[in-house]
């Protein structure tokens, strides 16, 4: 039950019915078996970018996710197990623990992992989603366990006071203001790129797929929109060489912003560093950027003391990216609009710093790396729920698809299915 509610079939509702059996049953056994099949099942699509684009050998790739599996149990499950086991199975206080890891292992080691929240599943609840608006997926964490716990304490009065003081109290139909006033008339579009991820790992085949994007392009154009959103990384040449090998993308950026993902390789005193960036493009020029802060570790970058792997693993054997100094937003002559990077977008406070200082904010991400699986659907989920607790609209601009546009509720309101290229063209009211 707990992999269907985060699997791409969407059941969320069932993830309290899930935990209330797990809560049942006092043994730690049983707590270690659940929690290890919800993660591998949950996560064995990261098998994919290994296998099909790493060169790993199948067996040591899934061998590999079940040690993340298990690592993410014992932090997880175990951990909060063992926590309210010398609580004395306390049940109020269940909640708090299990909220407690989360918050924990979104943070550490190598800057967390915070996927697969509890809390992301309030979407499937149309007024409780609400609590995501009033304390973020975490108070949404601690919320779907209480509901999971609560058939076991309504005959507590005790113990019952102690949930109504915390959840109902608060009031969950709040919501916050939105900033929708400096959005109204203005006209964006998403070019959903498509290009198979074998393809953009190859130069030569990356720059003969191009042509079908100035196709887009011509059509988008004839639709006036103030900006065009493209995904991660979405073109062959990195920023540097934008000036020599983008003039046809700098030339359409005279008709429209563009805001587009791109590698950069700046030098410094060390030869060259690596980031992964989104840049706006006006008037033929580079306007602003922003760097990634949060890169993905083995994706981007191998941390101590793990270093060596890169000897045995070519696809991690390259030139590491490095992170961003700072979480800003990045101007453009309508808006200031927030861009998290991909993997960025798991982290609520990071995207509410961006909503802090934007008027819209855009996720841009190629998830080609791991397909039609669950991972592409949960990614897009964790956007949804960044909406809620935002109270900004969001524009999801993904390789492969899906790319979407999300109201402040949560909801998708445009949508390009996956494995599609097309462009959406949407007009803020």
């Amino acid at each position: 039950m707990l992999y269907l509610a985060f699997s791409k079939l969407n059941l969320l509702p069932l993830s309290i019915i899930g935990l209330f059996l797990l809560i049942r049953v006092r043994s730690f056994l049983f707590w270690f078996l659940s929690g290890f099949a919800f993660f591998l099942s949950s996560l064995f699509w990261v098998r994919i970018s290994m296998i099909d684009y790493g060169g790993v050998y199948p067996p040591l790739a899934y061998l590999l996710v079940m040690v993340l599996a298990l690592f993410l149990t014992l932090y997880q499950y175990a951990g909060t197990y063992i926590l309210w086991k010398l609580s004395r199975f306390f049940v109020p206080l269940l909640p708090f623990i299990w909220t407690a890891l989360e918050l924990l292992r979104s943070s550490f080691p190598y800057g967390g992992f915070p996927w697969l929240l509890m809390g992301e599943t309030l979407l499937g609840i149309p007024i409780l989603k609400n609590y995501l608006s009033a304390g973020g997926v975490y108070l949404g964490s601690a919320l779907t366990l209480s509901l999971a716990t609560l058939p076991l304490i309504l005959r507590k009065p005790r113990q019952l006071i102690i949930y109504l003081i915390v959840f109902i109290i608060p009031v969950p139909f709040i919501k916050f203001p939105r900033n929708e006033l400096e959005l109204s008339g203005l006209k964006i579009a998403i070019f959903q790129t498509n290009v198979p991820e074998h393809i953009k790992l190859n130069k030569p085949e990356f720059y003969r797929f191009l042509p079908s994007y100035w196709r887009h392009f011509e059509r988008i154009r004839d639709h006036k929109p103030d900006i065009l959103f493209l995904p991660e990384s979405a073109f062959p040449f990195d920023a540097r060489d934008i000036y020599a090998e983008g003039q046809r993308l700098l030339g359409y950026s005279k008709d429209f912003t563009i805001v587009t993902g791109l590698t950069d390789m700046r030098a410094s005193t060390g030869g060259y560093e690596a980031y992964n960036s989104v840049f706006v493009l006006e008037e033929g020029q580079i306007r602003d950027f922003y760097d990634k802060v949060k890169i993905l570790p083995f994706g981007e970058f191998v941390p101590f003391p793990f270093r060596f792997v890169k000897k045995y693993f070519g696809a991690i054997g390259g030139v590491d990216f490095s992170p961003g100094k700072e979480v800003r937003c990045v101007r453009t002559r309508k808006v200031t609009i927030g861009t998290p990077i991909c993997f960025e977008v798991s982290y609520y406070s990071l995207v509410k710093k961006m909503a802090e200082c934007s008027d819209l904010i855009a996720v841009v991400t190629n998830d080609a790396w791991f397909r039609d699986s669950d991972g592409t659907f949960q990614h897009l989920r964790q956007a949804r729920v960044r909406a809620v607790e935002t109270r900004k609209y969001i524009l999801w601009i993904n390789n492969t698809g899906p790319s979407a546009v999300i109201s402040p509720e949560g909801e998708i309101i445009r949508m390009i299915p996956y494995g599609k290229q097309d462009f959406i063209i949407y007009t803020f009211n």
